[in-house]
């Protein structure tokens, strides 16, 4: 009986061992997996939360910056074709004729006269200036100047583009012309200009910063052309308004639902300085 009792204690003892290494082992796991856990926890709970968008149209921190921005494209209807305009695919004239209109409305140029010459015209094939008040034939061309080194710096600024090619010469606007010369373009009229003007009606609706650091501008409105040829005296209609620069569908009373809006975007390298990139239709 005695060896009974002993080989009883004996598996007795085993199973206390088996049971105590396997509740040590599972302790093991237990707190390994519990530490695994709230290391992760703690990994979740000091992730930064993601960065939204957020609107800046009101923000103090940014009047100025908009102002600057919005600048760009509000004084220029080239922005506000149907088609959109992305810069990186404007053509060196395209490029050019903005710029112009830029430093045109900035008076960022020097006026000069041209002297006739045997055939009747200026150099580079600018016309006469139109005869004055008592009808006398002008024997000058008005043209203005405008300085390369602005061109190009004003690329830089604008579109952060320091490649700009400076073309032999290029088109402006209709009846223009600019013509490379040493440190200048000379711009001057190679036909009667037009006169009137295709206005920008436009007014921003919204301005948000994005987590990339992009900015968008939403603006919304109408043109209102007042260009020479355009009002029809027999039609009974004071104003011809277009939604875009590119539509040729007058409508004659304002309705603001049926107004378009311009989504413009500006990226930075740095958070400080932005420059232009694309203009689309917003249909959101």
């Amino acid at each position: 009986m005695a060896e009974v009792k002993d080989k009883d204690s004996n598996n007795t003892f085993k199973y206390i061992i088996i049971f105590v290494l396997f509740l040590a082992v599972g302790a093991v796991i237990g707190f390994y997996w519990a530490t695994k856990y709230l290391e992760e926890k703690e990994e979740e709970d000091n992730t930064p939360a993601p960065i939204e968008a957020r609107e800046i149209t009101s923000d103090s921190m940014y009047q100025d910056k908009i102002k600057n921005l919005y600048n760009i494209v509000n004084t220029n209807t080239s922005f506000y074709s149907s088609k959109g305009v992305n810069y990186a695919e404007l053509t060196p004239n395209d490029r050019l004729a903005i710029i112009y209109n830029y430093m045109t409305l900035k008076n960022n140029n020097t006026k000069e006269t041209l002297n006739r010459n045997e055939f009747g015209s200026c150099d580079n094939g600018f016309i006469l200036d139109e005869a004055g008040s008592a009808n006398i034939p002008s024997l000058v061309c008005t043209v203005y100047k405008y300085n390369n080194d602005d061109i190009t710096t004003l690329s830089k600024t604008l579109f952060n583009d320091d490649n700009l090619s400076l073309v032999s010469e290029f088109t402006p606007v209709v009846g223009k012309k600019c013509v490379l010369g040493e440190d200048s373009y000379v711009c001057g009229n190679t036909a009667t200009p037009q006169s009137g003007a295709l206005e920008i009606k436009f007014d921003i609706q919204k301005v948000m910063l994005n987590p990339d650091g992009t900015i968008e501008i939403y603006d919304k409105g109408y043109l209102t052309d007042r260009r020479a040829g355009v009002d029809n005296p027999n039609d009974q209609y004071d104003n011809y308004y277009l939604h875009t620069s590119d539509s040729t569908s007058y409508y004659y009373e304002l309705k603001s639902a049926d107004n378009v809006t311009f989504k413009h975007t500006f990226k930075t390298d740095d958070n400080e300085n932005y420059y232009y990139v694309s203009t689309e239709i917003f249909n959101g």
